[in-house]
């Protein structure tokens, strides 16, 4: 029973069907719905949805005691499990590239090492655009950090022409984005057993396999990352070798990926809709472009904080003390507060010094406002992600002449976690300002 999981029992946000909940509402839009049990419950309540109990907290304290909350107790690996769980394949959840791996590999010397991969990537794809035209800015940014993100774990030979359409024909079939972006969609993955994403994890295998081969067969040494994975599994069988080594590009391809084209997208959005401000980046303000960033992330974020309660806690949201017990949730959504607060209601990359909101903001606490996280689960990707949006903007901005065809734009009502995709094609007209 619901007051066993929470006690004292919470305000409850539930529907008529059982089991279903709140959770039709909840899909058709997620911040809407808070926002409105906010009003009429108070900063705590409990929402119902597919038989899933996920206590929401949204007061100062309530939002910091979550945070505070030990992973032994509530569990951040065991909520994102969850999460994503009903998308990956289990051979991507349980695979060797773990945190540990995560904050080495985004560590600030590894990510100046990545710097060259970016720079050729944006300028590989200014090179195949035609002198003049039009582009969907959020298709075309996913298109850039696949060949940014394939180049950094997979080696040069993954973003020629032979390799990268495939890959990323595969990728989508991986991509847990849809649990988020279209979380009705999950319902199929799960009657299929995860099939689909299978057989698209076993072709990404082969084509790694072939660019290892042919390496092998050239006798040629790379020095880069996807050298290193097989030299880290180097005294496994070959299969298992293989496998890993696909398994860890692919991790590394959907943790680098999975937010990133969405901020870089947005970033370049809000810039071209501030004449004033693009300028100012054409003009080298390289630090301009990343309080653009965290600023365009705090608007579109619609990531859910999540922990599963594991062992009985305590959660003290200002008010009352709440004993969770193990099977509920505790949730927070960022694009609740992240514009609560007086002039976080609309874009100001002044909000934000370097990585951090300014004081003159004013928060009750840090954590209410958030775009990678805060304490100890915080995003070890922000240094790789901030470096590849100021890295894109830089040689986007510098290498064409850009028109928005759109006078605003708008997130996606009903996404359900991770930065929000727009609701409508965001078109821009181009031009190259140097080519030969």
């Amino acid at each position: 029973m619901v007051t066993e999981l929470v006690s004292p029992p919470p305000k409850r946000v539930s529907g008529r069907v059982p089991y279903v909940g709140a959770g039709l509402d909840f899909l058709r839009d997620p911040t809407e719905l808070l926002k409105r049990a906010r009003v009429e419950h108070g900063e705590t309540f409990l929402l119902e949805a597919f038989g899933f109990k996920l206590l929401f907290v949204f007061s100062p304290a309530g939002v910091r005691s979550l945070y505070k909350l030990p992973e032994r107790q509530a569990s951040f690996v065991e909520a994102t499990r969850t999460l994503i769980g009903f998308k990956l394949p289990e051979e991507l959840l349980s695979s060797e590239a773990g945190m540990s791996m995560f904050h080495h590999l985004f560590g600030r010397s590894q990510v100046e090492g990545y710097l060259s991969h970016m720079v050729d990537a944006v300028r590989a794809d200014l090179a195949e655009l035609p002198v003049a035209g039009e582009l969907e800015i959020f298709s075309h940014m996913k298109k850039i950090v696949h060949r940014m993100g394939f180049r950094c774990w997979a080696g040069r030979e993954a973003v020629t022409p032979r390799y990268l359409a495939r890959l990323v024909t595969l990728f989508e079939q991986l991509d847990p984005e849809e649990a988020f972006v279209h979380p009705a969609k999950t319902f199929l993955t799960v009657l299929t057993r995860k099939a689909p994403e299978r057989r698209a994890l076993a072709k990404v295998r082969a084509i790694l396999d072939d660019i290892w081969e042919r390496r092998t067969r050239e006798g040629r040494r790379e020095g880069d990352l996807f050298e290193s994975l097989h030299e880290l599994y180097a005294a496994e069988p070959t299969e298992v070798r293989s496998a890993r080594v696909a398994q860890d590009v692919m991790i590394l391809q959907l943790a680098s990926l999975a937010n990133l084209y969405a901020a870089l997208s947005w970033t370049l959005v809000n810039l071209l809709l501030a004449p004033e401000l693009l300028s100012r980046v054409r003009s080298g303000d390289f630090a301009l472009i990343e309080q653009c960033a965290h600023e365009s992330i705090r608007i579109a974020q619609r990531s859910i904080t999540l922990r599963k309660v594991v062992a009985p806690c305590t959660l003290d949201d200002g008010e009352r003390s709440f004993e969770l017990a193990p099977g509920v949730f505790v949730a927070t959504m960022l694009s609740v507060n992240n514009s609560a607060f007086p002039g976080l209601d609309r874009f100001d990359p002044d909000h934000y010094e370097k990585s951090r909101v300014a004081a003159r903001v004013g928060l009750p606490t840090p954590e209410v406002v958030s775009t990678f996280g805060h304490g100890v689960h915080a995003c070890p990707g922000q240094r790789f992600a901030v470096s590849a949006i100021r890295t894109a903007i830089a040689e986007l901005v510098g290498g064409l002449e850009l028109e928005p065809l759109f006078s605003s734009a708008a997130p996606k009502a009903s996404q359900l976690g991770a930065v929000a995709r727009s609701a409508e094609p965001c078109i821009v007209r181009f031009r190259k300002r140097r080519f030969s």
